[in-house]
């Protein structure tokens, strides 16, 4: 499995298909390039032996509202939390389940929120600035590797082995 991001857009390419991410969406494409299908919103769903789950998360604080995004590719779970901005509750991150890798949003709340998931990897998106970066990398407390591109096989994680941030330009 392959992650690369353009933007805000994840590319997560598997053995049986392509995840194109969106914080509104999710675009999978066949490996053959034959077929594509696009999710949008809460549900289950299986495309090209990639399975998404769409969770709705809502805050009580506010009316914020999003979807939260879990893949499962090349036996692999991804967790995309979007334009999320707030912990999520107890009960919605028991439907998340155990994920290995976590597609944070940088703000003020990211360092709580990447601390809810024991994810071995966290990648984080959408900061508005190189400070806004910086200063979640700092706070955050973990190892830090930059690279275009994040690779990753089932076979090779070591699961006793501790989380660290995979930053992607």
């Amino acid at each position: 499995m392959e992650i690369t991001l353009k933007g805000n857009e994840f590319r997560i390419k598997g053995r049986t298909g392509v995840l194109y991410s969106k914080n509104d969406g999710v675009l999978i494409e066949s490996a053959d390039g034959l077929s594509k299908k696009e999710l949008t919103g809460p549900g289950e769903y299986e495309v090209s032996g990639i399975s998404v789950i769409g969770i709705n998360i809502q805050s009580n604080v506010q009316a914020e509202e999003a979807t939260v995004f879990v893949y499962e590719l090349d036996g692999l779970r991804i967790c995309n939390l979007g334009n999320l901005t707030k912990k999520i509750s107890d009960g919605k991150l028991s439907l998340v389940g155990d994920i290995d890798i976590l597609l944070l949003p940088v703000g003020e709340t990211s360092v709580e929120m990447m601390q809810q998931f024991d994810a071995n990897f966290v990648i984080p998106f959408g900061h508005k600035s190189q400070d806004e970066l910086d200063k979640f990398l700092k706070d955050s407390g973990l190892t830090v590797e930059k690279n275009t591109k994040f690779s990753l096989k089932k076979a090779e994680m070591i699961e006793e082995s501790p989380a660290q941030i995979v930053v992607l330009e």
